[in-house]
């Protein structure tokens, strides 16, 4: 053995040594972070602490088969254990001082009504003024077991029965921090929510559309590319070449820019369908700061807002026509007295967002122009597929104007300074839902707004906020534990 044939080998035992050090001590500072955070309670429903057990699940597994670890997986595992701590920030803000903790318990329980018992929600505040989701978790540590070959990935599934989480998945919701208590603007957790039924569409229907069409949508780029070929270029097969190459990169990008923004059409649709005109209303004054008619090939592949809120707009159309409806069996006027303000400033704000002109130009490159062609053919089809894909008690659209009677009620609690828990009144009251007090306030402030153009004042809305959350709270309560309270007190 020669001198650097040694110094090679020393030197990759010193890594290793080095290495296998560091993965002991990190996975035994994370495994105590997590018990901490877990047992550190304050947090408004169980699901932090769920995915704390599941982090120290999975790190002791690593632990205990750290000597088995191929020396040339060492620095993998390493990475892997500092993206595993950065997870135990979703759990740290998501405690009660950090959140609308008030109406935490109630959106987890709306949550998992649309997409099954077994998921469960943290929800807490990032910095940037968005609403994303990130998850699911529990995929993402079996996937990741799984390919850690010397660690038998069965024992890791088994394991998962003592904390209960066999067959169960966990997501974060992440809101604008300061946004914190603003109820009304948190109905855009019903779009973050559809990014998981559109997932599960994109996965199974996607491909098959676009197979479908691709070979139309090659022939119509290869056309506009021979186009704009400049005279210079002669040579057939140098052409050729670069036409070829730009066909294919550029039906990548439309195909992209279409399944992108499917997605977050999808997930548009989803929360108009959940929680109707208070989504979009939302959507509305979320989108007021941001350019309507971004390309979507400068903007990450989101579609135009001006685009996204006349779809959703579209799916209201219902509710902001007046006409005659029945409230209890009696003929009366919609929307109504209360209502019109708010019908009224969404119509409005439909005629606003009406193009002017020419084609808008974020339509002019052509990979874009054929990825909206694609969407705006198929869909009324891929809504109504989606929507299919709820559980049965989501399949009726929200529709204010079924809701008008016990809307209008909510929203006269409001004016009067009272929480919107109830409808009614004691002792015949029934307990609000959560989408009917997302849609009430939103009644109200649009209509003091209107009324008193004073009104509006930092102390007005925060006033607002806290009584939408304090009914969505008791509102819950009730929904979950009034009839066996009141069974106690009957005997």
């Amino acid at each position: 053995m020669n001198q650097e044939e040694s110094s090679g080998q020393s030197e990759r035992q010193w890594r290793d040594d080095i290495l296998r050090r560091q993965v002991r001590l990190r996975c035994h500072v994370i495994k105590n972070l997590a018990w901490n955070l877990e047992n550190g309670g304050d947090f408004p429903t169980p699901t932090p602490q769920k995915l704390c057990a599941l982090i120290r699940h999975t790190v002791k597994m690593i632990e205990d088969h750290l000597n088995e670890t191929p020396a040339d997986q060492l620095g993998n595992v390493s990475l892997f254990l500092c993206s595993t701590a950065e997870h135990l920030r979703y759990v740290e803000r998501s405690r009660t001082a950090h959140t609308p903790w008030s109406m935490i318990q109630a959106t987890e329980h709306f949550l998992k009504q649309q997409v099954g018992e077994d998921s469960h929600f943290i929800i807490r505040p990032q910095w940037s003024y968005n609403y994303s989701l990130v998850g699911e978790f529990v995929a993402h540590y079996q996937t990741s077991v799984q390919s850690m070959a010397w660690i038998p990935a069965r024992k890791w599934e088994d394991g998962l029965a003592a904390i209960q989480l066999t067959d169960n998945k966990i997501y974060c919701i992440a809101f604008p921090r300061v946004g914190r208590l603003d109820a009304l603007l948190h109905a855009n957790w019903g779009h973050e929510l559809g990014h998981i039924i559109a997932a599960r569409w994109v996965h199974a229907k996607f491909g098959q559309i676009w197979n479908g069409v691709e070979d139309g949508v090659k022939k119509r780029i290869g056309e506009s590319i021979r186009k704009s070929l400049p005279a210079s270029i002669e040579e057939e097969l140098f052409k050729d070449l670069i036409v070829e190459q730009s066909i294919s990169d550029m039906a990548n990008t439309t195909m992209e820019v279409a399944r992108h923004g499917l997605t977050e059409l999808i997930c548009d649709a989803i929360g108009v369908h959940l929680l109707g005109p208070g989504a979009l209303a939302a959507c509305l004054e979320f989108s007021a700061g941001l350019s309507l008619d971004e390309n979507p090939l400068q903007c990450r592949n989101y579609p135009p807002w001006r685009y996204r809120l006349h779809l959703m707009l579209d799916a209201c159309h219902g509710d902001l026509k007046e006409r005659k409806i029945k409230v209890n069996g009696r003929e009366s006027d919609y929307p109504g007295e209360v209502l019109r303000p708010f019908c009224e400033w969404l119509s409005e704000g439909k005629q606003l967002l009406a193009h002017a002109g020419d084609e808008p130009a974020w339509r002019q490159a052509i990979v874009v122009r054929e990825a909206y062609a694609l969407i705006e053919r198929e869909w009324k089809n891929i809504r109504h597929d989606v929507l299919d894909l709820l559980p049965g008690g989501a399949e009726k659209p929200y529709r204010l104007c079924e809701r008008h009677a016990i809307i209008e009620d909510l929203a006269k609690k409001l004016c009067d300074d009272i929480p919107p828990n109830e409808v009614g009144c004691w002792p015949n009251a029934t307990p609000a839902r959560l989408e009917d007090i997302v849609n009430a306030a939103w009644v109200f402030k649009i209509k003091k707004q209107i009324e008193n153009p004073g009104w509006g004042s930092p102390s007005d809305y925060e006033r607002l906020c806290r009584l939408a959350l304090k009914a969505i709270e008791a509102g819950f309560v009730d929904s979950e534990f009034g009839s066996r309270l009141r069974e106690v007190n009957a005997t």
